[in-house]
């Protein structure tokens, strides 16, 4: 079995709900499938966990605080034992993701040195804000949490991501359409319901073969 390409395992939650669920070391990446009318209770658990959706209907709520997530922009952050749970309010299915990992306390951050003030370390619901990749030139949006970075990316057809070595833990999701993955020596043609996990010190790069533009989410941890 690949690291840097770890098979998804399908875990069924109540009827209603469908997870693939990724082991990367010490985190678990899901890919939520959330039916029409389906409801998780507010829950707790050790792990700090964070996500984003892709369609518009999942009400999320982190200790009381309920919120209606914008696809593609709002990122939601429940620490641990800190109670959670959704509701799609729509009639159509919604997909999203989460992440889930135990926190050291070494790894957590109030705010990044420097940082523009648009660093949300320590907040339950945050938006991702644009930005451009300084060496590619590509369209991206960012975003900060208390032990993690979100960057999404949208790379279009024929853009590459150049070679770089990770300093941090690295996975990332393609929403739409396949990309070419390297990381290390192992190279995929990856797409919805695959990911990829670039572990620190590894080397990884990217190329958008199709004639879509590839929108990429990646976390950092």
């Amino acid at each position: 079995m690949s690291v840097y390409f770890p098979i998804g395992k399908h875990i069924q939650v109540k009827s209603a709900v469908e997870l693939l669920a990724f082991q990367c070391q010490d985190t678990v990446i899901q890919l939520a499938t959330i039916y029409p009318g389906a409801t998780f209770d507010l829950h707790h658990h050790p792990e700090s966990q964070m996500g984003m959706v892709f369609d518009r209907g999942l009400e999320m709520n982190v200790d009381g605080k309920k919120v209606m997530l914008t696809p593609l922009e709002d990122v939601y952050v429940a620490d641990a034992n800190v109670p959670h749970g959704s509701v799609n309010t729509s009639s159509e299915t919604v997909l999203c993701f989460d992440v889930k990992r135990i926190v050291q306390t070494d790894e957590l951050v109030t705010q990044k040195p420097g940082g523009s003030g648009k660093d949300k370390a320590g907040e339950a619901f945050f938006k991702l804000w644009p930005a451009k990749d300084a060496v590619t030139g590509l369209e991206r949006k960012l975003g900060t949490g208390s032990w993690f970075d979100v960057i999404m990316t949208q790379i279009p057809p024929g853009g590459e991501m150049p070679v770089k070595k990770s300093v941090r833990d690295r996975m990332g999701i393609i929403l739409n359409s396949q990309m070419i993955m390297t990381v290390g020596e192992e190279r995929q043609r990856i797409e919805y319901g695959k990911i990829y996990y670039v572990p620190i010190g590894s080397s990884y790069r990217g190329y958008n073969e199709s004639s879509q533009e590839v929108c990429l989410i990646e976390i950092e941890i």
